[in-house]
């Protein structure tokens, strides 16, 4: 028996696992009890979520589209020798690069991946390549988090750890997050810190079960966060209830967030809203005067054209409470994955390297290009975002595109155009455990590993750097990604991509950023509690708790207040903007944000669609859909639509019937689902099916800063028979689990 401590290949809590296996097969699953994000505790997924890695589904082999024996884009997949799949994908970066220019090939990398990982495969494409073509799925979940703090508060990162729930906060706002469907084992906390006596303010469009525990339960129309926010803001300012002394020393721009909120009285954001006024007072009062008061929230904030906005309007309200450098405050943002903090910081982002600073500095230019020994000029463009590849590669912008442990043919929204966009590729490259859906749909496919086949640290989303041991050895001819990256990089002629092992990476980013990193060692790393960034020199402790000494990261420490207001039609928000500034006189270069719904119901779509997860699986199923507990046990009956009594009701149907639901991009079909926790005129919608993918109904709108997607749409259905449903499963099939690019053109969206 061998026993091994690895950090869970889900959310980004980033809970320690204790593996046991024998004859490298993993045989035992329990928490460790040391390690103080968990304490033991696991979740139905970190504990029966394991299936996948003895999957008879994994990859053992890289595999090359072949027609007679040649690589041909119109052949069938056949197994190769790892030496031809390498040199084939060189040959035709090579091309791109000396055809096209760099920027013709894009990364879109991975938070499944380790921070050792994640840092090589942006350097990959930096030195080597010579692109700034580099993101991950950050930019599908918590970018808007990232640039909404670093607008306000110079860090995009959480302030604080969710151990500090327990023991320290004495009330929780929680802002479009469901933690005991995504993040369990956070949840854990919130749930102590409750029964102790912490006050509860939930603001979320679903009566998510903490709402239905909440002290405030604040149910807002979709996309109408601005409004909630400022009246709370408002009614803080009004009642004098603001922190005038950190206000007056730590921030600036009081008087233009005073002036943007001045209309926003709870009375009138009520007629807006039709959330009681007096919700909206209990609400601000709570969160001013119960302290430490601690935010949490999730992708009801960030998917949203005005995610950003949304994140410094939260920011905002935690700043004039002086709810930040105090333990047990602060803002907690329930990142996704279990490394989506890590890939941000490790530069695995169009427009920074992996020490945060910004691709277009000359003098970090000069200085990465001295530390990787580049032999050529670093670019200093900002790169393509992950969710403008489709149309890049549609005007002929991108050639190839390299994907490692992402699935966007299922992940990412307005399926049809994505799976348009990559039909129109000169060549894809995929990189994974699983044949995907995306896979299926690449001209090489290289088998990587699990979390349990590789060493490397994850840093969950408290900034938490934690080891991840190796337990079993590799499936087949599959190579560990930072491998496989080295592998290229060689062929490439590099001769600083000569590591021996995972450690000699870590101990390159401690270097390339030795504020944050320089005091974390393998060493330092081997007990089971992690240390949290920044963390200079190795006798730091670490640092779970930002900004105690009220400095902020921004050019003079202190923070900035930034107006945002909300505007009904999303075709004024720029005049909003420019009236706006106006308005407040603000400097040249001062933030402001504006909002607005970005597409709204009408008679031919009258139902607004909102997307989530479901507790028991994890974001697209390439894991737990592999895992039999979860798959046939927790989650029995799949993919469903769930709509309120009333809405079944005018449209006749009963629980479980079959519908058809369409929106202006796609068409699913699926089971309905009858419940109270969803508003009437809203339907709620799980994206982790093919069977019934939410994404091919969800819009290409984004967030007008970090382009992250709205994954809403208004939609329309219809109730259908079980042999109509059992036709479109049947296309749907077609469509997902074949090697050809099947998409359906919606002409109106085009």
């Amino acid at each position: 028996m061998k026993e091994t401590n690895v950090i869970c290949p889900y959310c980004g809590t980033g809970c320690g696992i204790k593996l046991t296996s024998h004859d490298n097969k993993i045989v035992k699953i329990e928490g460790v009890k040391e390690n103080p994000v968990n304490e033991g505790h696991l979740c139905l997924k970190g504990l029966y979520g394991w299936d996948y890695v003895e999957s008879k589904d994994r990859l053992t082999k890289p595999l090359i589209r072949k027609k007679d024996g040649v690589f041909s884009k119109e052949g069938t997949f056949e197994e190769s020798s790892w030496d031809e799949a390498l040199s084939l994908v060189v040959s035709k970066m090579k091309e791109a690069k000396e055809t096209y220019g760099a920027d013709s090939i894009v990364g879109n990398f991975s938070a499944r991946c380790t921070l050792e990982e994640n840092y090589l495969a942006q350097k990959f494409m930096r030195a080597i390549i010579g692109t700034n073509n580099v993101d991950h799925c950050a930019r599908v979940c918590h970018a808007p988090t990232v640039a909404g703090l670093a607008k306000t508060i110079g860090n995009g990162t959480a302030t604080n750890s969710f151990t500090e729930f327990e023991d320290h906060t004495n009330c929780i706002m929680m802002i479009g997050s469901n933690p005991e469907n995504a993040h369990p084992i956070a949840a854990m906390y919130i749930q102590r810190a409750i029964n102790r006596g912490a006050k509860l303010i939930v603001i979320d469009p679903i009566r998510t079960e903490f709402a239905q525990k909440a002290d405030v339960f604040i149910q807002l129309p979709p996309e109408y966060n601005i409004p909630i926010i400022n009246a709370l803001i408002n009614h803080i300012i009004a009642k004098d209830l603001y922190d005038r002394e950190f206000v007056e020393n730590y921030t600036h721009g009081f008087e233009y967030l005073k002036e943007a909120v001045k209309d926003y009285t709870p009375q009138k954001v009520s007629e807006m809203t039709g959330v009681d006024a007096k919700l909206l007072i209990k609400a601000a009062e709570l969160y001013a005067t119960v302290s430490p008061a601690a935010i949490t929230h999730g992708m009801g904030v960030t998917h949203f054209n005005h995610g950003v906005g949304n994140v410094c309007d939260i920011s905002n309200i935690m700043l004039i409470t002086g709810n930040i450098g105090k333990v047990g405050a602060g803002d907690l943002p329930l990142r996704g994955q279990q490394n989506v903090q890590g890939a941000c910081d490790m530069g695995v982002l169009p427009n920074i390297y992996p020490n945060l600073k910004l691709v277009t500095s000359l003098k970090e230019k000069a200085f990465f290009e001295e530390f990787w020994d580049c032999k050529q000029p670093l670019s200093t463009k900002i790169g393509i975002h992950k969710t403008e590849v489709p149309d890049a590669i549609m005007d002929g912008r991108v050639k190839v595109f390299y994907t490692i442990g992402e699935n966007p043919v299922m992940s990412e929204p307005n399926t049809n155009h994505f799976l348009k966009g990559i039909s129109k590729l000169d060549f894809y490259v995929v990189q994974d455990i699983f044949m995907t859906e995306t896979a299926l749909k690449a001209d090489v496919v290289f088998p990587a590993v699990s979390v349990g086949e590789k060493q490397g640290c994850y840093l969950n989303a408290e900034r938490r750097v934690q080891l991840n041991d190796k337990t079993l050895d590799p499936k087949g001819e599959a190579k560990q990604d930072w491998e496989i990256i080295c592998e290229l990089a060689k062929r490439f002629g590099a001769t600083d991509f000569e590591y021996e092992k995972p450690e000699d990476i870590w101990n390159e980013v401690r270097k390339a950023d030795p504020v944050r990193f320089g005091g974390i060692s393998y060493a330092r790393l081997q007990g089971k509690e992690g240390i949290a960034w920044p963390c200079p020199t190795e006798d730091h402790p670490g640092t779970p708790s930002l900004y105690m000494d009220k400095k902020f990261f921004t050019k003079d420490t202190k923070a900035n207040l930034v107006p945002v207001i909300f505007v009904d039609d999303k075709e004024n928000m720029i005049d909003a903007e420019t009236e706006l500034r106006k308005k407040l006189d603000l400097p040249e270069n001062y933030p402001c944000m504006i909002g607005s719904v970005d597409e709204k119901v009408d008679e031919m779509y009258p139902i607004s669609l909102l997307t989530t997860r479901k507790v028991y699986q994890y974001t697209v199923g390439t894991m737990t859909r592999r895992s039999k507990v979860i798959e046939y046990g927790g989650d029995s009956h799949g993919p469903s639509a769930e709509i309120h009594p009333d809405l079944a009701k005018r449209y006749n149907l009963k629980n479980h019937d079959f519908i058809k639901v369409e929106s202006r991009y796609g068409y699913i079909a699926l089971l309905v689902e009858i419940t109270e926790v969803v508003p009437d005129n809203i339907m709620q919608m799980a994206f982790h099916y093919w069977e019934g993918l939410c994404n091919e109904l969800t819009s290409g709108g984004w967030d007008y800063t970090t382009k992250t997607p709205t994954y809403k749409a208004a939609v329309r259905m219809e109730k259908i028979t079980q042999e109509e449903y059992s036709t479109i499963m049947s296309l749907k099939k077609m469509k997902f689990k074949t090697s050809k690019i099947i998409y359906d053109d919606y002409h109106h969206h085009e």
